[in-house]
């Protein structure tokens, strides 16, 4: 179901329609799963689970800021060329503005764990900011325009109507972030 909601169409798929890909009944479905919210819960909680070692780094693995943003960076590169990584993101996004408790699920499984992985990191990183709430606005501003310029370039086709090369644009993200950092 997982692949299914992740697929080209990116649509808000009915309980029917996740039946059909799934090769079983709606009454099969709401017996496990309660309901079509219930079910996207579960898909959003086994995305969480499947992508926790896509933004793992080993925690103090960094001697400085610049050094954990590269990191990041690059990952980020490998990451979002997946395609998996940006998908996951929007279907979690499609579905929670549409239903709050869904929303609450993506936070809680799929954008916050990827948060504190890198507060963690930073946090872990001499040079960083040590407070929680410094931690977790740097950890918005890392992700935030990589998920952005993921959608633009592949879900959005930014790919061919606006290119964007995302090797430069992490260049300029880390010394930007990483002077801010160490300024801090």
């Amino acid at each position: 179901m997982t692949e299914f909601a992740l697929g080209s169409d990116l649509c808000r798929p009915s309980l029917r329609q996740f039946a059909i890909a799934c090769a079983t009944s709606e009454p099969n479905l709401r017996h496990y799963f309660g309901n079509r919210q219930g079910l996207v819960i579960a898909i959003l909680a086994n995305i969480g689970e499947r992508r926790v070692a896509a933004w793992q780094i080993p925690v103090g693995a960094a001697r400085n800021p610049a050094e954990v943003l590269e990191t990041y960076f690059r990952l980020s590169e490998a990451v979002v060329r997946k395609g998996g990584f940006i998908r996951a993101h929007a279907f979690g996004i499609i579905e929670g503005v549409a239903d709050p408790e869904i929303g609450r699920a993506y936070l809680d499984h799929v954008l916050d764990p990827s948060l504190t992985s890198i507060c963690r990191n930073l946090a872990a990183t001499p040079g960083c900011p040590a407070d929680d709430r410094t931690l977790r606005i740097a950890a918005i501003a890392i992700l935030s325009p990589v998920l952005l310029a993921g959608l633009h370039q592949d879900l959005l086709g930014g790919k061919s109507a606006a290119p964007i090369d995302t090797r430069y644009l992490y260049q300029c993200l880390q010394s930007w972030l990483s002077t801010g950092l160490e300024a801090r």
